[in-house]
């Protein structure tokens, strides 16, 4: 059944009502014609009342309700969320502008938010002049999609998904007009505690964090999103089971981070395989919130992996980021930088089995930033180690043939003291066993 909302929604109990007089004036979709609705649309089962303007001329095969600009667009679309649609329905938004006041939050399953316009910049939601909640879209149901629209301005995270079985974001755009700056939301793309995660063809700018984030999550593919003017272009972390390929990330203070944190309620981050990405030009200021630990991240970093275990990163095209291509730490290192950071008994700090082979590395580590900069070379080599492992060898760092160039500096404290460190890869010089490819169902 395709309903047609009227453009004009003044209150919430208005549009509710309006919602099922229009139920009752189309009965049931077994008895329409079939033909192309009030919108001249060329799908759907047709239609009662009128179509909003905005969608003159689309095609709306396969919405289940149809809606455009209004004069209160937030009443509009979250008592769509609410009463308009069923679990398993698609809503869709026609071309313009959609001025929100107010967080929006889905919890039906199998829901479908997507944008009917050309591309996805013809379909805006802005929350400049947001007054209540914290987050722009959120969503706390399995089987959630969105996709091709825009979110602008949102004063907290962009789109948020928790907690959710099948999320999927695609062919987004989310940016701050503000460009790069500390206020803007701290992550753009946000599923959290979720599984079976996708985001693709996105993108992402200006996030005061990371653009495109993954926490806490499982089975996992980011793939084809540009993701620049962020602090983080990508990030995952605390999470098992992701891939993350056919990016392009530059213009962020670092491309892609994978970490495991402390004091998360997943202890672990394993099994990130990175490649096969576009990573260049990673030099901006870091413009994060102090005392975040994405604020003590050196600007100039191709891949950051911190704390995680079983990262591969491989035939990757990284290039022209300033500090270094790849750098391994663990949270003790990084923790001498974040001193309030409270010890997780329960979190291992320490990054094992690495994986770096097959990429391109060209014009890294020119110019490297505090810290860094205090290390004695020039260029940084490409692949860089704190060196902290528990006990000789547990780290498992595997630098396959032909290996880039390497240096271990053997601990923070000897970061500036070159007879401590080593550039040596012979002890690294092996190969191991792909990671498999991610499957969503």
């Amino acid at each position: 059944m395709l309903i047609w909302l009227p453009m004009r929604t003044p209150t919430l109990s208005l549009l509710v009502s309006s919602v099922f007089s229009l139920l009752v004036a189309c009965g049931d979709s077994s008895s329409s014609s079939g033909g192309s609705g009030g919108a001249g649309g060329s799908g759907g089962s047709g239609g009662g009342g009128s179509t909003p303007q905005a969608c003159d001329g689309l095609d709306l095969s396969g919405c289940d309700l149809a809606l455009g600009p209004t004069d209160d667009d937030t009443t509009t679309l979250q008592s769509a969320f609410i009463e308009g649609v069923n679990s398993g329905e698609t809503v869709c938004l026609c071309p313009g502008t959609y001025n929100l006041t107010n967080e929006l939050s889905v919890d039906k399953p199998n829901l479908t938010v997507r944008g009917v316009g050309a591309s996805r910049d013809d379909v805006i939601l802005d929350f400049a002049n947001q007054r209540g909640g914290d987050d722009g879209l959120t969503a706390t149901s399995d089987g959630f999609t969105v996709e091709k629209l825009t979110v602008k301005n949102t004063p907290g995270n962009g789109i948020v998904v928790t907690g959710a079985d099948g999320v999927t974001f695609r062919d987004l755009k989310v940016f701050w007009d503000a460009g790069s700056v500390t206020e803007n939301g701290a992550y753009a793309v946000y599923p959290v505690k979720s599984k079976n995660v996708l985001i693709e063809d996105c993108e992402i700018v200006g996030a005061a964090d990371a653009g495109a984030y993954v926490g806490q999550s499982e089975n996992i593919i980011v793939r084809r999103n540009k993701v620049y003017a962020n602090v983080a272009g990508i990030e995952i972390e605390n999470s098992t089971d992701a891939e993350v390929y056919e990016n392009e990330a530059y213009d962020n203070s670092a491309g892609v981070l994978v970490f495991t944190l402390p004091n998360l309620e997943k202890k672990d981050g394993i099994n990130c395989d990175v490649h096969d990405n576009e990573i260049y030009d990673n030099n901006r200021e870091n413009f994060a919130e102090n005392g975040t630990v994405v604020a003590a991240v050196p600007p100039g970093i191709g891949v950051l992996v911190l704390s995680a275990d079983e990262t591969h990163i491989h035939d990757n095209n990284i290039y022209d980021n300033d500090s270094t291509s790849v750098i391994v730490v663990s949270f003790t290192t990084l923790g001498l930088l974040l001193p309030d950071v409270d010890e997780d008994p329960l979190t291992d700090p320490d990054p094992e089995g690495l994986y770096v082979y097959g990429n391109t590395f060209t014009n890294n580590g020119a110019m490297p930033f505090e810290p860094l900069s205090t290390l004695p070379a020039n260029p940084l080599e490409n692949v860089v180690w704190d060196g902290v492992e528990k006990t000789e060898g547990s780290g498992e760092i595997c630098l396959s043939a032909m290996p880039p160039t390497f240096r271990n500096f053997n601990g923070i404290a000897n970061i500036g003291n070159a007879a401590n460190q080593s550039t040596d890869t012979t002890p690294f010089e092996c190969d191991r066993e792909p990671l498999p490819a991610i499957v969503l169902p």
